[in-house]
């Protein structure tokens, strides 16, 4: 294969320009500053003959595209979702269960109310639920999956559902692996598997291609996280080769780090669960100024090379209120970078997924979100071929509508493939020089199409 030409710096766009509509080239960006923007590559040339295969284009990793969409839960679901799609067609969700307040029958002795009671207990057991469905429409119960109220989040692995839960709520990871949640039987408890020294959680986890489980969390030391919706401007990351050992604290650097400038003052705070949060101490946080976001309940997946966060937000600004926010990054050794928030007035405690071709975010109220991808529509392209290499294009391929296309990694719950958005070059024949020209339309929702990379590649 022939050299690649990329166009992906600042640098390389301006180097590229030929012509240009309504479109602004800043911080290796191409952004279109209009309802219909263009750009068209100057004529590249070569010393010999090749051809071109493909043209691929990329977008900007901040993933504006979403839409509010009437709740997609199973009825008689509490409140922290989690969910799991572990392949098409098969999906799971987990949530504690609205149940209706106990009444005792009339006339009941003292020992036979007692005996109601324990049954009723039973009948209605407290902790988390699963739910399956094949097409998120009909949602079927499968029963209790742990014990606990506190569950955070959830991955599968090769059978297993790793299911992780704070003990107490907020705090201190544990974990239950089960391999079927039809069966009645709660799975193997494997107790406390991460401690943190700020006694922080609300994790979300995430397995990666390599196999290795990423633990991201509320990390509290900077923080007084009671009078910051319990989440912090800290989130730390742990990782372990098989969910279970080897989440060390200190192994890597923060996933996100918005802290302000620390004062040298240590803090004070308590946990509604204290006598069982710390020894029954209270929790020690470094005081910063000035005030901090915060953020937390942390829901992750990895769409082609990007991963993407998502979790509560809470402004410095305690008029603002409480939102959702979001992240990216392309290596999880750097840290995450803003994409930016969805909605307010409402505490989301998400959950991210990839179910029937399309992009969920499910949170606690009676609207979800939807998205079909980061891929922002409204792209027409056409590549164009100079045979001579005198500098004028010979031949154009056809407008073509460009987009990527999604599907879920074959044994990763929370990975999405990325079929690249690319332009068909098949009839162009070989030639000296080459050019590229793409078209944009807003969408009906505002969100514009802002290219990051265009490459174009040879035989």
């Amino acid at each position: 294969m022939a050299e690649s030409w990329v166009v992906e710096s600042q640098a390389d766009w301006t180097a590229a320009r030929g012509a240009a509509e309504n479109v602004e080239l800043a911080d290796g960006f191409a952004e279109p500053k209009a309802d219909k923007a263009s750009f068209q590559s100057f004529v590249k040339t070569f010393p010999a003959k090749r051809k071109l295969s493909a043209v691929v284009f990329e977008q900007s990793p901040v993933w504006d595209n979403w839409e509010a969409i009437d709740d997609i839960t199973p009825s008689g679901a509490g409140n922290a979702y989690v969910f799991l799609p572990v392949a098409p067609g098969d999906y799971y969700f987990f949530a504690t269960r609205t149940w209706p307040e106990m009444e005792y029958p009339e006339g009941l002795t003292r020992q036979k109310r007692t005996k109601f009671r324990q049954e009723w207990k039973k009948n209605h057991p407290r902790g988390y639920h699963a739910w399956h469905s094949t097409d998120l429409k009909d949602w079927k119960l499968l029963g209790l999956v742990c014990p606990s109220s506190c569950m955070t989040t959830a991955e599968y692995a090769d059978g297993k559902f790793y299911l992780y839960y704070d003990n107490p709520n907020d705090e201190n990871p544990h974990l239950i692996v089960d391999d079927d949640l039809t069966d009645g039987v709660l799975g193997k408890e494997y107790g406390e598997v991460f401690s943190d020294p700020s006694h922080g959680s609300d994790a979300g986890v995430f397995r990666d291609e390599d196999g290795t489980f990423h633990m991201i969390y509320e990390d509290w030391s900077p923080i007084n996280a009671r009078e910051n919706g319990w989440d912090s401007p800290l989130a730390g990351r742990v990782s372990s080769p098989d969910g279970i050992r080897g989440f060390k604290y200190g192994e890597h650097p923060p996933a996100v780090d918005h802290r302000t400038k620390p004062t040298g003052k240590i803090g004070t705070f308590t946990h509604p669960a204290q006598k069982t949060s710390n020894n029954g101490k209270p929790l020690e946080y470094e005081m910063h100024e000035p005030r901090q976001n915060a953020y937390g309940d942390w829901t992750l997946i990895k769409v082609g090379g990007h991963y993407h966060l998502f979790g509560d937000y809470d402004s410095s600004d305690h008029n603002k209120p409480m939102r959702m926010a979001r992240f990216h990054t392309d290596d999880l050794n750097k840290e995450f970078q803003w994409s930016g928030e969805i909605g307010k007035g409402f505490h989301p405690d998400p959950s991210v997924g990839f179910a029937e071709g399309k992009f969920y975010v499910i949170i606690q109220r009676a609207t979800d979100f939807v998205s079909p991808g980061p891929w922002v529509d409204g792209v027409e392209a056409r590549a164009g071929v100079d045979k001579n290499g005198d500098g004028t294009i010979d031949e154009w391929t056809d407008w073509q509508a460009v987009k990527e296309s999604y599907s879920q990694k074959p044994g990763f719950a929370r990975i999405v493939d990325v079929a690249p958005a690319s332009v068909d070059t098949d009839k162009l024949p070989a030639g000296k020089g080459f050019a590229f020209e793409y078209r944009t339309s807003r969408l009906d929702n505002g969100v514009q199409p802002i290219m990051d990379c265009v490459t174009l590649e040879f035989e």
